[in-house]
């Protein structure tokens, strides 16, 4: 026979025969350690798992938060505007009462004088008191009854129409609007 040949052989039941004799043999007692080792790494993996759950919620609770951030900046964003729109009309509203503080106080009894007027002689007065002071002119027309302010208007326009024309832009401003206008 040819020695290779019996190697091939001899090989695989040499290795069967050693397999099968440390099978047969009695398992050895781990050492203490291995087992404690092993306790240990099973406690490691709960604590791990507590932790990555707890790591999880806290992520949550994160997202959370961070979606009710984005809610209340949106929210005062909006109130910033808000804010900014009644600031912007209430120095409209301080301007008109500075305007309308600084309009000329005019005694009520002229005002029922101009009204009580026949229209042209009314309108002849206008004039000349326009002539020497426009902002009177103003008050006093603002502070007339609209139909009777009309009838004066109306004869005042012949007599000076850019006159007339100036008074009721004047007018027309330093009126503050009505509510329902």
């Amino acid at each position: 026979m040819n020695p290779r040949f019996l190697l091939w052989i001899s090989a695989p039941i040499a290795l069967s025969a050693g397999v099968l004799w440390l099978s047969a043999q009695e398992p050895k007692a781990e050492p203490k350690g291995a087992a404690a080792e092993g306790v240990k790494v099973a406690e490691l993996a709960s604590q791990l798992q507590a932790r990555e759950k707890s790591i999880a919620q806290k992520e949550g609770e994160l997202r959370q938060l961070e979606q009710r951030l984005i809610t209340l900046q949106a929210t005062l964003d909006k109130d910033r505007g808000d804010l900014a729109t009644r600031e912007k009309a209430v120095q409209e509203a301080l301007a008109k009462l500075e305007q309308l503080r600084l309009r000329p106080v005019i005694d009520p009894q002229i005002i029922r004088t101009y009204e009580a007027m026949d229209p042209a002689a009314g309108a002849q007065a206008m004039k000349e008191l326009a002539g020497q002071n426009q902002d009177v002119a103003v008050a006093l027309l603002a502070g007339m009854a609209p139909k009777k302010a009309a009838k004066l208007m109306d004869q005042l326009a012949p007599l000076d129409a850019k006159l007339a024309g100036r008074l009721s832009e004047r007018v027309g401003l330093s009126k503050p609007k009505e509510p329902g206008a």
